[in-house]
């Protein structure tokens, strides 16, 4: 209903998710970032690169906190919904796991189950930590302060990047469980200490309500006209309408800010 209610007020990012049935995950990420022009760079603030793609971006609602996010096609529009209860390094992980079930697993090439959840892990681990960048920036058999020091490279968790090296033989059987346990030991496995500074959220979700209060439309009206509390729509979308917005987030992605505009 929000989605629908934005949709007739502005002109929201093209829909350029490919459905590429069912490569390997490796190769379907290696896909989607030469689509998306994205080469062997660290992938940008993944909320945005989702928006400027046509995927609508929304947060999950906090009673369900044991759900960590999900992906829908609905008439052709990809929808994907983040917890926001996790980390910022989840947050990324989480949204390029679902980007990996929209790629694979959509409507015509439907897959369900442990296998599918397999699949969507390695596509957001390549996806995130492209081979080729991972073998160039990090040594074989790297020390935990290395790790520690390396994730910074691609906003991922100290877990991940442990998982994408073991994946890629830069760590041994024996050197990935000892990394693991030590990473669990400083509390790597619960959280990110010292990780990323500021969760990704909606620019798209910003912009909308930044052009909406300079025509002096306020939320609470918005969510009314919707037959919603302010509280509930507030949920949806990263806790965004009660802020405001001038001054905050990280910069929007070029293609996004050229795509949203007020339909006349």
């Amino acid at each position: 209903m929000l989605y629908e209610w934005i949709d007739e007020r502005f002109r929201l990012p093209e829909v350029n998710v490919p459905s590429l049935g069912k490569p390997d995950p490796e190769t379907a990420a290696g896909m989607v970032r030469t689509r998306w022009g994205l080469a062997e760079a660290p992938a940008p603030n993944m909320v945005h690169l989702l928006e400027a793609h046509g995927v609508r971006v929304f947060s999950l609602d906090p009673d369900h906190a044991e759900v960590d996010a999900f992906a829908v096609w609905r008439d052709g529009v990809p929808f994907v919904f983040l917890n926001t209860l996790k980390s910022a390094e989840r947050g990324r992980f989480d949204a390029a796991h679902e980007l990996g079930h929209l790629v694979m697993h959509g409507s015509e090439h439907a897959c369900s189950g442990p296998e599918a959840e397999r699949q969507a892990n390695d596509f957001a681990s390549a996806f995130l930590m492209p081979r080729a960048s991972v073998l160039g920036h990090m040594p074989s058999g790297a020390h935990v302060d290395q790790i520690l020091r390396g994730k910074r490279i691609w906003n991922v968790s100290a877990m991940a990047l442990t998982y994408r090296m073991h994946d890629l033989g830069l760590l041994s059987d024996w050197q990935y469980r000892s990394t693991c346990a030590e990473l669990s030991r400083l509390g790597y496995r619960s959280g990110e200490p010292q990780g990323m500074s500021q969760r990704e959220t909606s620019q798209v979700l910003t912009k909308v309500f930044t052009a909406l209060r300079s025509k002096r439309v306020r939320p609470g009206a918005v969510a009314a006209d919707l037959g919603l509390t302010s509280e509930e729509m507030n949920r949806l979308m990263f806790g965004l309408t009660l802020t405001t917005f001038e001054g905050k987030g990280q910069q929007a992605t070029a293609a996004a800010t050229r795509s949203l505009s007020v339909v006349p």
